[in-house]
């Protein structure tokens, strides 16, 4: 069962990689030809036959399902304006200061699964299985394509999610019928509400209310940043350990009670009785908990367990564990997107093994020594997901792990029990109890990441290192007596001595990031790193500092800003550089508005020239009587052959006075469009004296400006200068040296789900 399970996932993950939905005539072909080769061997390899018939079973199942989720019934002509749409809300709303998002299944004018926000507070409040008609505006999901960022447009297909958009200001916006009927998450929003009206003033009342229903909504930042910083987030809301835990206890205290009753023993084993009332505990939590991906995945883990114990079968824990997988795969294959599915299958796996080794040793050195199993073994999958880790993740889960199994969640679970009993008195003891274990737990959690060794942050490595460190690691921890250990050091060994691409004197690498309507770029040579604007920051607090720059920086291995440059005040071009000063070392800052800047920082002007690793940047402004847009920073980047100019938001006034002053010395092989391929910038004069063979535009998809601009783009045509735009490209690199080189993101790692380019 295992093996054909893991062929199932292979087929599954082979889809998943696809650029595209349509299979090609060589495709196709192969295709044919696996069917052949299945029909050939099915009578004297059947074991071979049914593993790839699981494997196209897998590849098929995932692409059948992929299909009829992106098939959208939105019309077109509903996208980017407003339109008046009836529907239910689904799930549980989340209230913040700012906003209320939630989901809303459409009945009228199309069927759909919308993503919405309302930055306005609704006069009555949102409620799971309420009807509502609202006035909306609608897109289609996107999002910032960069390295290191996260993927919006993956995740909503995971959700499966038809599109994305927010509430408009109408009267029209009426609750047209309150929810009347039986529903699960509105039984888990009304204990939210009870938890916030009973227990407001627990410290830890966000971590209690994630483990009862998970729901992280109620989570605050700084709890997050040290269940984060510990590695021991996945303990912090209901997972697959508590699910487990729960139902492991009900199994044995219905088995104990059972065998009190001798008449009863004789009808039914205790185990069998036990293992029912399990199944029901699992069941239930799940629900409570929302029944989402990670709690089905966990249901379905302990049903397999409980269920052949009702059926008395006798399966090894490898077989039970292969048709758990088998399952969760066929019941969303698009599991295979969820970090939660590869750590928890992981993990299990791991169990499962350590769990078999030392037998005879003590209780206590075997659950040591399966934790350390477990942190060692997940170093390669948390670098791949996260980038990075914790030192110390074996200490602080040895400790969190008994707090949150044996108090905090299951007094967490009995405080709501004893709260709708009406036992409000014996409830808040309860919750006190689970709170103030999460206080001791803290404190200890808080010395772990003081520590300066803790944080452990890696490079994003890549597929083929992944798969290097992993097999390195499995090889590691097989029994000594294999004698294998040695093609473990060997495969680490090759993992971190593969080739890079590395940037060499002479050489720079500029790396305009989609950021949206804003603009962002890094520059980088062989020992230096400059940034040049840093995107947008909104009222709900995102920006893009914290959602694609430092990402991008970590995923490089950068740890400190040699120069930062901040065009202009316009909130597109420094909205997140306040995000970058709190989390990385910027030697310094330059800028047209110096004193709009909460640091040290100097005007343009005042820095003409430096050369940095073979390669020379020339500050083009020299005078101080424009602006505004015009005042923009602009800055030239020269290698020995190559160029590129970096405009700001400049417009027509600014590029003829550069035209003035610098001439023919304006040549340049690329020019950041100016002011997003705004009509008022981007001149005949400019362009003709620059004479760039590409222009790059970093400009928002379908963004209300309208950028770039149609006449624009037809200029930069007459031109035959090639265009490229980073809402179509996402993050686009370009290296000079010799030659350009040129990389566009979107295209180099294009995955049929993304949004398709018009």
């Amino acid at each position: 069962m295992l093996f054909f399970a893991l062929n199932f996932l292979l087929g599954i993950m082979l889809f998943s990689v696809r650029d595209t939905l349509s299979l090609s005539t060589l495709e196709i072909g192969l295709v044919l030809s696996l069917i052949l080769v299945i029909l050939t061997l099915f009578r004297r390899q059947k074991f071979i036959a049914l593993s790839l018939v699981f494997f196209a079973l897998g590849f098929g199942w995932m692409g059948l399902f992929s299909s009829q989720v992106l098939q959208s019934n939105i019309d077109e002509s509903y996208f980017n304006t407003p339109i008046n749409v009836t529907g239910t809300i689904d799930g549980m709303p989340n209230i913040s200061d700012n906003n209320t998002k939630f989901i809303v299944k459409t009945t009228q004018p199309f069927n759909a699964t919308i993503k919405l926000s309302w930055y306005e507070k609704p006069n009555i409040p949102l409620h799971s299985g309420d009807q509502w008609r609202l006035l909306i505006n609608i897109k289609h999901n996107n999002s910032y394509q960069n390295e290191g960022g996260f993927d919006y447009e993956k995740w909503s297909f995971f959700k499966q999610f038809d599109a994305s958009g927010y509430v408009k200001s109408s009267d029209t916006n009426q609750l047209l019928a309150p929810n009347s009927g039986f529903s699960i998450d509105a039984i888990r929003q009304h204990i939210k509400q009870k938890l916030l009206d009973a227990i407001p003033q627990l410290a830890f009342i966000g971590v209690i209310n994630a483990l009862i229903i998970g729901d992280r909504s109620l989570l605050n930042d700084q709890h997050w940043a040290l269940f984060k910083s510990t590695n021991t987030t996945h303990l912090s809301v209901i997972s697959g350990l508590h699910i487990g835990l729960i139902s492991g206890f009900v199994f044995l205290l219905f088995s104990f009670l059972w065998r009190q009753c001798q008449r009863c023993m004789l009808k039914l084993p205790d185990a069998v009785v036990g293992a029912y009332f399990g199944l029901l505990a699992a069941l239930a939590y799940a629900l409570i908990a929302g029944f989402s991906i990670p709690t089905q995945r966990a249901f379905i883990m302990a049903s397999v367990v409980f269920l052949s114990l009702i059926f008395r079968r006798h399966y090894s824990a490898w077989q039970l564990y292969g048709g758990a997988l088998l399952m969760v795969l066929a019941l969303n294959p698009l599991s295979v997107f969820s970090v939660g599915f590869w750590l928890s299958f992981y993990v299990v796996a791991v169990i499962i093994y350590g769990t078999s080794q030392h037998q005879n040793k003590h209780w206590l050195w075997r659950l040591l020594y399966i934790q350390l199993l477990i942190s060692l073994s997940t170093l390669p999958i948390i670098a791949w997901f996260f980038a990075s880790g914790s030192v110390l993740s074996p200490i602080a889960n040895i400790v969190a792990i008994p707090i949150f199994s044996f108090i905090t969640t299951p007094f967490s679970l009995l405080g709501i029990i004893l709260s709708y009993a009406q036992l409000n008195d014996l409830s808040d003891i309860i919750f006190a109890i689970a709170n103030q274990s999460l206080i001791h737990l803290s404190v200890f959690l808080q010395y772990l990441q003081a520590l300066e060794f803790n944080q452990w942050q890696y490079t994003l490595i890549s597929t083929s290192t992944l798969i290097l460190l992993t097999m390195s690691v499995l090889i590691g921890l097989l029994p000594g007596a294999l004698k294998l250990r040695k093609i473990a050091l060997i495969l680490i060994v090759v993992a971190v001595f593969q080739p890079t691409e590395k940037i060499t004197q002479g050489e720079v690498m500029i790396t305009t990031l989609d950021v949206g309507q804003g603009l962002a770029h890094v520059v980088r040579t062989l020992n230096h790193v400059l940034i040049f604007d840093t995107g947008a920051r909104y009222q709900s607090g995102f920006n893009m500092g914290d959602a694609v720059i430092m990402p991008y920086l970590q995923a490089h291995q950068v740890d400190a800003i040699d120069l930062l440059i901040i065009s202009h005040s316009d909130n597109d071009h420094i909205g997140g550089l306040s995000s970058l000063l709190k989390r990385i070392p910027i030697d310094a800052i330059i800028s047209s508005v110096p004193e709009k800047i909460p640091s040290v920082a100097s005007f343009c002007r005042d820095k003409t020239s430096w050369r940095w690793d073979g390669v020379n940047f020339q500050l083009l402004n020299t005078t101080n009587h424009f602006s505004d847009n015009n005042a923009s920073c602009v800055l030239k980047i020269s290698t020995l052959k190559r160029s590129i100019i970096l405009t700001g938001d400049i417009e027509k006034k600014a590029e003829h006075d550069l035209v003035d002053t610098w001439g023919q010395q304006l040549q340049a092989d690329v020019l950041i469009s100016p002011h997003h391929g705004s009509k008022t910038s981007s001149s005949e004069l400019f362009l003709t004296t620059v004479s760039p063979k590409f222009v790059l535009i970093s400009s928002g998809y379908k963004n209300r400006y309208r950028h770039p601009a149609s006449i624009i783009l037809d200029r930069y045509n007459a031109h035959g200068i090639t265009t490229l735009n980073t809402s179509c490209a996402g993050q686009i690199d370009v290296t000079l040296n010799n030659d350009i080189t040129i990389s566009r993101y979107r295209q180099a790692k294009k995955r049929y789900y993304w949004r398709q380019c018009e």
